[in-house]
């Protein structure tokens, strides 16, 4: 039998399990209110929220007490969530939400900046590209076709001459 302290430890101890599936709580509620997408596929990010509770649950009391299963455990895991939900959620909540607005603002224009280089550089290869191509095929065209209208030039300007 464990004496009572050792028990008011594993309860105390299982209440901080509690406290990390609220913060489990509010990475899904700021993941679900800032994703389109995810409330689309609603069912799956419900699964798989719950998956992870109950690995951290099993975690949490694998840890304290080898899974020897208590009723304790139950009301300490309730316990440390409504405490963390009622105290810190909301701060926490904006700080997660300002950190997203962050990552995914930097995202974004980093992938514009990208795009924009890309795009640049798509056209400083083609206009490239195209002036390599006017002067091997165009410029040499154009040397030949003034050749030819000089010679035809000449000789009909030789043989008006020579009528006269």
């Amino acid at each position: 039998m464990t004496p009572f302290t050792q028990d008011a430890s594993y309860f105390f101890a299982t209440i901080y399990g509690g406290i990390v599936v609220g913060v489990l709580f509010d990475i899904y509620r700021v993941i679900k209110s800032n994703f389109k997408f995810i409330k689309y596929c609603s069912l799956v990010f419900d699964a798989l929220f719950w998956i992870l509770t109950t690995i951290t649950v099993f975690i949490t009391v694998n840890a304290i007490e080898s899974f020897e299963l208590r009723y304790y455990h139950f009301l300490a895991l309730f316990i440390g969530f409504i405490l963390y939900y009622n105290t810190i959620s909301k701060f926490v909540l904006a700080i997660m939400n300002k950190v997203l607005y962050i990552l995914t603002a930097l995202i974004k224009n980093t992938t514009k900046y990208i795009v924009s280089i890309l795009k640049n550089l798509y056209y400083v290869m083609i206009y490239t590209l195209h002036f390599l191509f006017d002067m091997i095929f165009y410029i040499p065209n154009m040397i030949v076709l003034i050749n030819r209208g000089v010679k035809r030039k000449t000789l009909g300007k030789i043989k008006i001459r020579k009528k006269v």
